[in-house]
């Protein structure tokens, strides 16, 4: 088959209701450098527009995938040699009954490698979880197009909390204004973030759905977020000037201290059992790790101005910002030790793995302003979605 789309291994499902009943799983390995569009014919979709429309933005928009049709749907069996001659790789087929039947088929056969059906809905919703089977189906990996972003823009004297959708089309307000936001997590309705108003810091929890904001935690002393661990408790930074301390809170206020220090530290994230920040205790801002109760362990070496640590959803990869002239994102494989620099213009920050594991959203200026930007972990897509900065990407 022509491109770079790699037979990898061939696994049969038996499977009831709608579900997949069989499956050639193909690889497109979107981790390698240089990779060509895999093109994709949609055939059936022509009466459902706004479902078409959504999987053809959502595949092009990651630069994988390029797509043609919709294509009007044909009652014999699929027959490879139609599309032979085209620049065709994948057909998936649409049949509309009281379901929307799909079958997925490479040129080199005429039985399908993926079959599905869906709830029979014209709309962005369905569109979203089509072409999320196409994505995993011909990547292997789990689809961006369910994740949100929060981030901060700066209007005057005041900086705004705000959420999109995973291409940045769709951004919502929160209706969140203070003097300073520092960081803002997002975990389905509810909204933690840290913040300064007056001579206090906070850490706040939103509801989105009730609107209900709640102070948790308030200080003179320097308050950064860090991570949101389970339903419940967080980790932060407290700072007062003499000692830096990392803490673990409730979402009523009661917190336990798991690493004091006198060096100065920032950015706390949260992965398993283990705590990565940044410290200068090697007289240059690095990323460590710790547990509690353990001695911190230093994790990057290479460069000598390394922060804003992000976790990949597996706990594999670290990517992070380094200054290189200006500020770039590098990603490195905690196992191998591999560091690998995957922004290049102008200062690049503010990394946030996304959930899908290949995605990240990072800040960067490469156009003038602050930008929230959509990246692959190879580097090889790079997307500008909106203004703003501090970006989280959750689902």
């Amino acid at each position: 088959m022509k491109k770079i789309i790699f037979l990898i291994l061939i696994t049969f499902y038996l499977l009831s209701s709608g579900k997949l009943s069989f499956a050639e799983k193909i690889y497109l390995d979107i981790t390698q450098p240089g990779i060509k569009k895999i093109h994709l014919a949609l055939e059936g979709f022509d009466k459902i527009d706004k479902v078409f429309t959504t999987i053809k933005e959502d595949l092009e928009f990651t630069e994988y995938f390029e797509i043609y049709g919709p294509f009007p749907s044909k009652d014999e069996n699929f027959q490879p040699r139609f599309w032979q001659s085209s620049n065709v790789d994948i057909v998936v087929q649409a049949k509309i009954t009281n379901k929307i039947q799909t079958k997925f088929f490479t040129l080199s056969s005429n039985l399908p490698f993926f079959t599905k059906e869906y709830n029979f809905q014209n709309n962005e919703y369905i569109g979203h979880i089509i072409a999320s089977d196409i994505y995993k189906a011909l990547t292997g990996k789990e689809s961006p197009f369910f994740n949100r972003i929060i981030f901060i823009k700066k209007f005057k004297e005041t900086s705004r909390l705000f959420i999109s959708n995973w291409n940045g089309k769709s951004i919502h307000d929160t209706g969140i204004r203070r003097e300073i936001i520092s960081r803002a997590v997002l975990k389905g309705n509810k909204i933690l973030y840290s913040s300064l108003q007056g001579r206090f810091w906070r850490i706040e929890l939103f509801d989105l759905t009730t609107k209900i904001n709640k102070e948790i935690i308030k200080s003179k002393a320097l308050l950064q977020l860090g991570d949101m661990i389970g339903d419940s408790q967080f980790i932060y930074l407290y700072n007062d000037g003499d000692v830096s301390e990392i803490k673990i809170s409730d979402f009523s206020g009661r917190s336990k201290t798991v690493s004091s220090s006198r060096w100065v530290e920032s950015s706390p994230r949260w992965y398993g059992s283990r705590i990565f920040f940044v410290s200068n205790r090697a007289g240059s801002p690095q990323i460590y790790y710790t547990q509690e109760g353990a001695s911190p362990q230093r994790v990057t070496y290479q460069g000598r101005y390394n922060t804003e640590p992000s976790l990949s959803p597996d706990g594999s990869k670290l990517a992070f910002s380094s200054l290189v002239g200006g500020f770039q994102i590098y990603v490195l494989d905690l196992a191998s030790g591999i560091q690998t620099q995957i922004t290049k213009e102008g200062n690049n920050e503010q990394p946030s793995f996304c959930p899908d594991g290949h995605f990240l959203t990072i800040m960067s200026d490469r156009k003038g302003k602050k930008e929230i930007n959509l990246i692959s972990s190879n580097g090889l897509v790079q997307k500008s979605l909106t203004t703003g900065y501090l970006p989280y990407c959750t689902r």
